[in-house]
């Protein structure tokens, strides 16, 4: 009969307990309120002291944090504790409660905990949060009051809160995972979008990769591509501490995990890599890395695979999963159609450059005395811009606007052209209408438009006393000026019918001397660096 009424006694706290809970999350919505009531709870049906929740915040990493306390320091509140570690860790990794009258004698106990907690502990109750059959964390309930022992029936009323705070902790942990996959959504239309504007290969393939990374939340990832000459993979890409040091790296096809990859044609994931026989330890001995968990997926277009992108070591858990494999090959046949896209590009540039080089070549030999001039010029003016700090398609563009600085000579008379003697006005006048020409002819092709100035106003001196418009200083564009200096310098190092070439130090003295007059200082400046270098050659 006393048993009877013991039992009774027990399920009445049971059922005011969860009465008590519901009315306080009837009236909080806030995860950290609810969860700091429940252990005000257990502390109160168990008469204990203290108490605190530990959980699996970050998935990354080995540690616990601390979410909430009761009769301890909130400050402590954000603190890490070592995941496995104490009787805490040991319920948290084995999913089993434990009770101690004796914490300090137990074999996995950490004496650190109290400091870390502020208090010392001499007997505890350690319940892991079990949440779908997923352990999200635990509770320490620590010192009974009184000098008393904790006890089963303690436990029982404890476990009930605990659930709660386990359900509560596992949607706030789904919640997360819901966030994380928009993000990651979002994340990749962003991918999509920055992918496709960007027209240098080397530069679209290191932001695929920090993407891939970031959007994957991955340790490492690395983009091979496929030399069909060689039958083996190099590696263009690797983001995270071991990237410089592995891009050296080539692999056969059929061999090791991105080998077996581009062979088949096929995604793969790999849980533990060295458990995997086609996995090569080799690059983690050099570089100390530890690879643990991988995906690998092809790049294809139009059913040919071109190369292949690996990610390593998932950061929010313990393994990548087939949802990141999906992921993986959305960003890859992204990926795979952007580079081929910009591989197009950069053959139509360099068959583009190849037929104006070849264009001028063929202008510039109809006279020995220009022989060589334009492809020289395009030369000195693409050194000069990279002194003054010019990079990536402003240099490409400099060197077509150096190619076809003097195609407006087509337009001026032979005899004019190769008179030994001086000019005429009305030769003079011919003369100055070359770069007015020059920029009549590039004006009707689409892709050269930024180039109309360029040639148009290159006979422009800094000080203003050029042609055709007489403008000065920051008026003239910037190619303009670097244009004129180059070809200058070069026609004064070339035979002309009317006189001999300077030797190459007097011309760049008298390029040094027209500073501020004929050119640009800065300009001047940026080709006595490049000469000085051994960059400007004849």
């Amino acid at each position: 009969m006393a048993d009877l009424a013991a039992e009774n006694y027990l399920l009445q706290r049971k059922n005011d307990l969860l009465r008590q809970l519901i009315s306080v999350m009837n009236t909080s919505t806030r995860l950290d309120n609810v969860l700091r009531y429940i252990l005000d709870l257990i502390n109160m049906v168990t008469t204990a002291e203290s108490s605190v929740i530990m959980v699996k915040e970050v998935l990354e990493g080995d540690n616990l944090t601390i979410k909430s306390v009761s009769g301890l320091d909130k400050k402590i509140i954000g603190k890490e504790w070592p995941l496995g570690s104490g009787l805490i860790g040991e319920a948290y990794c084995s999913g089993k409660e434990k009770i101690s009258g004796s914490p300090s004698k137990e074999p996995g106990f950490d004496p650190s905990i109290n400091t870390v907690l502020g208090t010392n502990i001499s007997n505890l109750m350690a319940i892991p949060l079990i949440a779908e059959d997923r352990i999200v964390g635990a509770i320490e309930v620590i010192n009974k009051k009184d000098g008393l022992q904790f006890n089963t029936d303690d436990y029982e009323l404890a476990s009930i809160l605990a659930e709660q705070a386990a359900s509560l902790v596992g949607q706030a942990a789904a919640m997360k995972s819901t966030e994380a996959k928009i993000q990651r959504f979002n994340t990749m239309l962003s991918v999509a979008k920055e992918i496709t504007q960007l027209d240098n290969l080397h530069n679209l393939l290191e932001r695929i990769m920090n993407l891939a990374k970031k959007v994957m939340r991955a340790e490492a990832s690395s983009l091979f591509l496929l030399d069909d000459k060689a039958n083996e993979l190099y590696i263009e890409s690797a983001q995270g501490e071991a990237g410089e040091q592995i891009k050296q790296i080539r692999l056969p096809v059929g061999k090791g995990i991105a080998g077996w990859v581009a062979q088949k044609g096929k995604p793969d994931l790999i849980l533990d890599a060295y458990q995997d026989n086609r996995f090569n330890s080799d690059f983690d001995k050099k570089t100390g890395f530890r690879t643990k968990s991988v995906v690998c997926v092809p790049l294809e277009y139009q059913n040919k695979t071109t190369g292949v992108i690996q990610i390593i070591n998932s950061l929010d858990k313990e393994t990548f999963e087939e949802e990141d494999v999906e992921y993986m090959m959305a960003l890859a046949g992204q990926a795979a159609v952007a580079i081929e896209n910009v591989r197009l590009m950069q053959a139509n540039k360099e068959l583009f450059l190849n037929v104006v080089t070849a264009l001028v070549k063929m202008i510039d030999s109809r006279y020995a005395f220009f022989a060589g001039h334009s492809v020289r010029v395009a030369g000195y003016s693409t050194m000069t811009a990279r002194m003054l700090g010019l990079t990536g398609e402003t240099l490409e563009r400099i060197q077509i606007i150096g190619f076809l600085h003097d195609i407006g000579r087509l337009q001026i008379p032979e005899r004019v052209l190769l008179k030994p003697g001086a000019l005429s006005p009305e030769e003079m006048q011919a003369v100055r209408m070359q770069p007015v020409y020059g920029a009549k002819i590039v004006q009707s092709i689409k892709q050269l438009e930024y180039a109309v100035p360029a040639i148009m106003f290159q006979m422009e001196n800094f000080n203003g006393k050029g042609y055709p418009k007489g403008i000065s200083g920051d008026q003239i564009p910037l190619f303009s000026r670097i244009i004129g200096l180059c070809s200058a310098f070069d026609a004064m190092c070339s035979d002309r019918p009317y006189r001999k070439a300077m030797d190459i130090n007097t011309a760049k003295n008298k390029i040094s001397t027209l500073a501020g007059s004929q050119f640009d200082p800065a300009v001047v400046k940026a080709f006595l660096q490049a000469f000085e270098k051994g960059l400007i050659k004849r």
